[in-house]
C-alpha cells in the first residue's frame, strides 16, 4: 500500500500550537528515519577531517584555540587576582569549560540557520521529513563537546582542581538536556530564516552578547556581588545557557561555591530546553507547507 501525503491550504489548521499534540510522535519520526539521520550525521563528521593533515585534531583544535585566546585576555591581562579566590590552575579549567559548551551550543544553532535552505532539493520532496534534518547537527555537537569535556575532566582531575564524583553519572542527563535545547533553537532559527535571510548574521551578533552574558569568563559571585542576590537570581533563570553551563562544570567535578546545586541548575535547563523544543517544533510545522515556494 502507498502512502500519499497531501496538503490542502483550504482546510489546513493555521494555528502554530495545534500541532502541540504532534510533538509526541516526533521521536518516533526520527527514530524511523535514524538511517537518514546517521547518514547526515557521518557525512557531517567525515568533511570535518577528510583532506585534513590534522584529521580529527580539528574537533579539538579550535575550542582550544578559543580557550588560550580567552585565558590570556580573561585570565591573565584582565582578571583581578584577589576576585573569586581561584587559582590560575582552577580558573582555566573553570573557563575551558565554559568555552567548549558555548562553542558547541553556538556551532551547532548557527548552522542550523542555513539547514533548510542549503538542503532545498530534500525538502522540496513530498515526503521528505524536513524537520528531522536537524537532528545530526545536535548531535554533531554533542559528539565535538564530548572530546573537549574528556580533555576538560582529565586536565581538571591531574590538576587537583577538580574532584570528581557521583554528579559525573549525570553528565549524560546534561549533554541530553544540551541536545534538546540545541535542536529547538535551530528548528526556529531555520524557520525564520527561510522568511528572512538576515536570521544567521543577526544570530551571530546574538550569540556575541549571549557569550559574554553567561558564566563563559566571569564567576557568577562576582556578578552578584555588585548586581545583588535577586538580581542574580533573575539574570541566571533568564540566561538559558547560564545553568547549562553550571551543570556541566559541577558534573565535571567542580567544586566553587559559585557554581551552585547539580540538581536546581539542571531543572532549570531542562526547562527551557524544553520549552523552546515545543516553541521551535510548532512554529516549524505551522510554516513547513511555504518552505519549498520560498527556497
Amino acid at each position: 500500500m502507498t502512502l500519499v501525503r497531501n496538503f490542502d491550504a483550504a482546510t489546513a489548521s493555521r494555528g502554530a500550537f495545534s500541532y502541540l499534540t504532534s510533538i509526541v510522535g516526533y521521536p518516533t519520526l526520527v527514530w524511523r528515519n535514524r538511517f537518514m539521520v546517521q547518514n547526515f550525521l557521518r557525512r557531517d563528521l567525515l568533511s570535518r577531517v577528510n583532506g585534513s593533515m590534522l584529521g580529527v585534531g580539528w574537533i579539538l583544535l579550535q575550542p582550544l584555540f578559543l580557550f588560550a585566546v580567552y585565558y590570556l585576555v580573561f585570565g591573565q591581562l584582565l582578571r583581578d587576582r584577589n576576585a573569586g579566590g581561584m587559582s590560575d590552575s582552577g580558573f582555566a579549567i573553570y573557563l575551558f569549560s565554559g568555552v567548549i559548551v558555548f562553542h558547541a551550543l553556538s556551532e551547532a544553532t548557527t548552522t542550523s540557520c542555513v539547514m533548510i535552505v542549503d538542503n532545498g532539493n530534500l525538502v522540496k520532496k513530498v515526503a521528505f521529513p524536513s524537520e528531522v534534518m536537524l537532528v545530526h547537527v545536535a548531535a554533531s555537537s554533542i559528539i565535538t563537546f564530548l572530546v573537549g569535556a574528556i580533555v576538560c575532566f582529565i586536565a581538571g582531575w591531574a590538576m587537583g582542581v577538580s574532584q570528581p564524583g557521583w554528579l559525573l553519572l549525570g553528565l549524560p542527563l546534561v549533554m541530553a538536556v544540551q541536545f534538546v535545547l540545541t535542536l529547538g533553537i535551530g528548528l526556529l532559527l531555520a524557520n525564520l530564516y527561510v522568511f528572512l535571510r538576515d536570521t544567521a548574521q543577526l544570530w551571530r551578533i546574538l550569540t556575541m552578547a549571549w557569550m559574554f552574558l553567561s558564566p563563559v569568563f566571569w564567576e557568577p559571585k562576582l556578578l552578584e556581588d555588585k548586581v545583588g542576590p535577586e538580581w542574580m537570581v533573575w539574570i541566571a533563570n533568564c540566561n538559558p545557557a547560564f545553568p547549562l553551563i553550571q551543570a556541566y562544570r559541577l558534573s565535571l567535578g567542580g567544586v566553587s561555591e559559585s557554581l551552585g546545586a547539580f540538581w536546581p541548575q539542571l531543572g532549570v535547563a531542562s526547562a527551557w530546553a524544553l520549552g523552546l523544543f515545543v516553541i521551535g517544533y510548532v512554529f516549524f510545522m505551522s510554516r513547513k507547507h511555504k518552505y519549498s515556494d520560498l527556497i
